[in-house]
């Protein structure tokens, strides 16, 4: 049971009861490093939980969004959508072991036990809430609100994003000059927007004026 001692639907569950909910559960699925685990048009309407590994989220261009380790969970928000296609693409940084709940599995452990609905809905409203944090700086367009705007799209719940450490390819796919990014970085730093420790970024304040 520990490995899903971090599984927010067994939140504040008995003992007994998160065990009659584990038992619910499918197989776990594996993956090889660097295969596809969620895209565009090949997905599965179901939260995956990560057992063990790494996984990255990048859009359309190729673009960073997200890191996920063990322990956390991707595709909440599109277990119930009838929409016929998936917003990123999901693939394996390292060898990964994935539990996968489908709607139909989820709809049936709600059934059982109400609080791991009410777990789901707490779930998503964080979630919400820390995507409207992201949506502040939308409309923004100069080049360091464009930098700011990347680092708080890929920033984990602790408000860590991680960069890449090739800056010429980041600079590229930002669209803007390897110089700008540095600049951009660095008055972000200074204003108290951010903290830097090599490629390790930290956002300190996300009330950002465009």
């Amino acid at each position: 049971m520990k490995k899903y001692e971090n599984l927010f639907l067994l939140n504040g569950l008995a003992e007994e009861d998160k065990k009659s909910v584990i038992s619910l559960f499918p197989e776990l699925q594996k993956f090889k490093k660097g295969e596809i685990i969620f895209s565009a048009k090949s997905f599965e309407n179901a939260i995956g939980y990560i057992v063990k590994g790494n996984a990255i989220a990048t859009n359309d261009k190729n673009l960073l969004l997200n890191n996920f380790s063990s322990g956390e969970c991707f595709g909440a928000a599109a277990v119930f959508n009838e929409d016929a296609s998936y917003v990123t693409t999901i693939k394996a940084k390292t060898e990964m072991e994935i539990l996968f709940l489908s709607k139909e599995i989820l709809s049936k452990i709600f059934a059982l036990f109400p609080k791991c609905a009410e777990n789901y809905i707490s779930f998503l409203s964080s979630k919400i809430r820390f995507l409207n944090k992201k949506l502040n700086l939308i409309s923004c367009s100069n080049t360091e609100d464009t930098v700011f705007n990347y680092i708080i799209g890929i920033a984990d719940e602790d408000n860590i994003s991680i960069l890449p450490k090739n800056m010429t390819n980041l600079s590229k796919m930002l669209g803007i000059s390897r110089a700008s990014l540095y600049r951009s970085l660095d008055d972000l730093e200074k204003n108290g927007y951010i903290s830097r420790q090599e490629n390790k970024v930290k956002v300190i304040n996300y009330e950002k004026n465009c």
